[in-house]
């Protein structure tokens, strides 16, 4: 990463039909080449819904730092959602820096990618700071993940998406 960009956070979070945690990392193979992710944690969800586990991938990439950071932060998003397949490219993207996010909720989609895998959570987060739409500070690690606690559904962002944040459509 040069000077003139800033890294970037890309989380992909699925939510898989598995009974133990070898099985829903198997079931994440595809995805895991398609993003060249690595897998950072592993939840089980059956109290939410039985024999469900959330993986979470991460991969760090860069934007340009002149750019919007709202914009860079969404097309961000967009272009992981391009590498998953023509299907997953019509998702809408929401943005409020120092994230961006879209939810995949359509288990055939997700299932052509992921065995038994349900709905997907896409976010990328600026991991270097930058400034909110109000011109104050934000990071990553200020504003936590939109993931919430290991035992809230990770395709059920904890904030709001019917806050007043940005909506880029792609």
């Amino acid at each position: 990463m040069t000077a003139d960009e800033f890294a970037v956070e890309l989380l992909t979070t699925v939510v898989v039909g598995a009974e133990d945690e070898e099985t829903a990392r198997g079931a994440c193979a595809d995805l895991i080449r398609r993003t060249a992710g690595r897998v950072v944690q592993s939840v089980d969800c059956s109290d939410e819904e039985p024999g469900c586990r959330s993986v979470t991938l991460a991969r760090t990439t860069s934007a340009p730092a002149s750019a919007n950071q709202a914009a860079a932060l969404s097309r961000a998003v967009r272009e992981l959602l391009n590498l998953l397949g023509p299907g997953f490219t019509g998702a809408r993207v929401s943005c409020e820096p120092p994230s961006a996010w879209t939810v995949i909720d359509d288990p055939a989609l997700v299932g052509s990618l992921v065995t038994r895998g349900d709905r997907m959570l896409v976010e990328a987060w600026s991991t270097t700071g930058g400034t909110d739409s109000a011109g104050d500070a934000t990071s990553a690690a200020a504003a936590g993940p939109l993931t919430g606690s290991p035992h809230q559904s990770p395709a059920q962002p904890s904030r709001s998406e019917s806050h007043s944040g940005n909506h880029v459509d792609p």
